[in-house]
C-alpha cells in the first residue's frame, strides 16, 4: 500500500484533537480506506493558540481505531512551517489535497501552503462553515485568499453551498453531513436513563458546546411555558459562554428542578447516553451552517426540533423527522408538547429509520467522484 500513490491527502483536525470535525474526519478517511483509496491525514501540530481557545482542552481522551496514517505537521501560526509543509506535499504528490475548512484561522496557512503546490495537485475545499459564527476581523479578505488556492469546493449543506457561490464562480458540490461509523451502539432508553440517574419524566436535550449563537437562552425560556408538564430539559456540553448567565436565567424563571446541566465536553459514549435517554434533541440555533448533532440524533433514532434557519431545517422538513419552530420561546414550547405525543414519536422515529441509510460516508464518497 505504501508504494501506491496517495489519492487523497486530507488536512483536518484529527486525533489527538477532539470534537465533531475530528470524529467525522476519522469516519470519512476510514471509509476511503475501506474503498481501497489510498489516503493520509495531516493534522495540526498547533491548531488554536491557548490564548484564543475558550475551552478546557483541545485534546481527546478517546482512542480511535483509524486505518490511515495521521501526521501532526501543520501550524496555524508559523509561516516557515507553511513553506516546509508545501514542500512535503509536493514530495508526496497526492492526486487530491482536501482542505477541511471551518474557521478563518485556517486561511493563511492553507493559502501559503497552496501557493507553492505543484499545480497538478487538485485542491478541494471541504467546507463545514463558510461564515464564522462569531465576527472575525478581515474574514472576507482571508476567505478570498483561501478561495484562490482551491480548484473546487464541497459543502455539507445547500445553505453553505449558497454562501460559497456568493463568493466565487468555482465549482461547488453540495452533499450532506454523513452519520459517523464509529459511534457507540444504540442503548435502550430505559437503560440510558438508569445510567444517567434520570427519572421517568420526558426529556428534551441540547447536546454540544454552548455558545451565544446556539440559542440555549431561548430554549431555557421556553420552559416557563412547560412548568406544569412532566418534561425536563438536559443541557449537556462544555460552556464556551458565561455559564452563570444561564444559571441565573434558570433561577429567575423558577426552573431549577426542571433543568439538568452537565458543563463538560462530552465523549462519544456520554453523548450516546444523553441522546438515547431523550425523547427529543433540540437545536434552537439563532444561525447555522449545518450541525453535526443531526446525524448523531439520526443514528440513535431520536426525533429533532430545530429553529427556522437555513442549514438546520432542510433535512428535518425533507425527511419529516421532527419539527421546525418559528424562533420564539412560545412556539418552541408548543413544538415540544406536540413532539412528545405518542403518535408523533412513532412517526418521526419511523421516518428516521427509513431515511438514515441515505446519509452514509460510503454514499458521500461515491458522490465525491462527481467533483
Amino acid at each position: 500500500m505504501n508504494s501506491k500513490r496517495v489519492k487523497f491527502l486530507v488536512f483536518s483536525a484529527s486525533y489527538p484533537y477532539r470534537g465533531g470535525i475530528s470524529d467525522s474526519t476519522h469516519s470519512f478517511c476510514n471509509e476511503l480506506i475501506n474503498n481501497n483509496i489510498n489516503t493520509e491525514v495531516w493534522t495540526f501540530s498547533l491548531l488554536y493558540p491557548n490564548l484564543i481557545f475558550p475551552g478546557k482542552t483541545q485534546y481527546s481522551k478517546e482512542k480511535y481505531n483509524q486505518k490511515f496514517k495521521i501526521k501532526r505537521l501543520i501550524s496555524t501560526i508559523d509561516p516557515f512551517n507553511w513553506i516546509k509543509t508545501s514542500i512535503q506535499v509536493n514530495k508526496l504528490n497526492p492526486e487530491f489535497l482536501i482542505l477541511r475548512y471551518w474557521s478563518p484561522i485556517l486561511c493563511l496557512p492553507y493559502f501559503f501552503i497552496g501557493l507553492f503546490l505543484n499545480k497538478k495537485i487538485k485542491v478541494i475545499g471541504l467546507i463545514d462553515n463558510w461564515t464564522n459564527h462569531e465576527k472575525i476581523p478581515f474574514e472576507s479578505i482571508l476567505r478570498k485568499l483561501f478561495i484562490s488556492v482551491c480548484n473546487s469546493f464541497i459543502s455539507f449543506s445547500d445553505n453553505v453551498r449558497n454562501q460559497i457561490k456568493s463568493s466565487t464562480n468555482k465549482k461547488v458540490l453540495s452533499l450532506f453531513h454523513p452519520i459517523n461509523s464509529n459511534l457507540p451502539v444504540i442503548k435502550n432508553k430505559h437503560k440510558a436513563k438508569e445510567d444517567l440517574n434520570l427519572d421517568n419524566s420526558y426529556y428534551v436535550s441540547f447536546i454540544g458546546l454552548i455558545r451565544k449563537y446556539k440559542g440555549v437562552d431561548l430554549l431555557i425560556k421556553s420552559f416557563k411555558y412547560l412548568k406544569n408538564e412532566n418534561i425536563k430539559l438536559i443541557i449537556a456540553g462544555e460552556f464556551y459562554d458565561n455559564v452563570d448567565k444561564y444559571l441565573n436565567q434558570i433561577n429567575e424563571l423558577g426552573l431549577k428542578e426542571k433543568v439538568i446541566i452537565e458543563n463538560n465536553f462530552l465523549e462519544s459514549s456520554k453523548i450516546r447516553d444523553y441522546v438515547c435517554a431523550s425523547d427529543i434533541v433540540i437545536q434552537p440555533y439563532k444561525r447555522a451552517s449545518q450541525s453535526g448533532i443531526t446525524p448523531v440524533a439520526y443514528f440513535y433514532e431520536t426525533p429533532l426540533i430545530v429553529s427556522n434557519v437555513d442549514g438546520l431545517k432542510e433535512i428535518i422538513q425533507r425527511d419529516n423527522s421532527g419539527e421546525v419552530f418559528n424562533n420564539t420561546a412560545k412556539d418552541l414550547s408548543k413544538a415540544i408538547l406536540n413532539s412528545i405525543k405518542r403518535d408523533k414519536q412513532k412517526l418521526y422515529i419511523s421516518n428516521i429509520r427509513n431515511s438514515k441509510a441515505k446519509y452514509t460516508w460510503s454514499r458521500f464518497i461515491k458522490e465525491l467522484e462527481r467533483i
